[in-house]
């Protein structure tokens, strides 16, 4: 498995402020300024990303895939790289699962459990047999707070090769 990797809740205007003016990072004041990346577009009505872009990590959806190792690094995000599936990506949301305040309280053990037990049933073979790996997405304290209650469950290709359409019953 790859390092999970937490969702980050848009802090207060005044606040943010502070943090880009101390920081000089402005692209943060941007998004929440609504001068951020616009989202990933989706068809109708089946909801798949039919463009390229950096979305607000909030709009991903089961399904999707993404440019993972653009972002594995990081410990908190705002913004992934979504793509279609039909382009190439290094991984794919399998699962996700929300989460009650117990499961928020164990959420290591809770995470790597249910996204484990989902990754045989996605991909056709269990994790040990599989050439493939999982990581997940999953709420910040302060997200929690604000109502992020979501795990998300990435398949994530080897060494970040790329691959085109799902890995769903990819049997490798």
């Amino acid at each position: 498995m790859t390092s999970p990797v937490r969702r980050t809740a848009l802090l207060s205007v005044t606040a943010l402020a502070l943090v880009a003016t101390l920081s000089g990072c402005g692209s943060i004041l941007d998004q929440v300024l609504g001068q951020a990346p616009p989202p990933a577009q989706r068809d109708e009505p089946g909801g798949e990303v039919t463009a390229s872009a950096d979305a607000d990590v909030f709009t991903l959806a089961l399904g999707d895939c993404l440019d993972y190792r653009a972002v594995e690094e990081q410990t908190e995000l705002t913004t992934l790289p979504i793509v279609p599936c039909a382009d190439e990506h290094d991984s794919e949301v399998y699962a996700e699962k929300t989460l009650t305040q117990e499961e928020f309280d164990d959420l290591d053990t809770v995470a790597a459990s249910y996204c484990y037990d989902q990754f045989a049933l996605f991909v056709g073979v269990p994790l040990e047999e599989s050439e493939l790996t999982y990581s997940y997405f999953f709420p910040t304290p302060t997200s929690w707070e604000q109502g992020d209650d979501v795990l998300q469950c990435l398949v994530i290709t080897p060494d970040g090769k790329p691959t085109t359409g799902t890995l769903e019953g990819a049997a490798r």
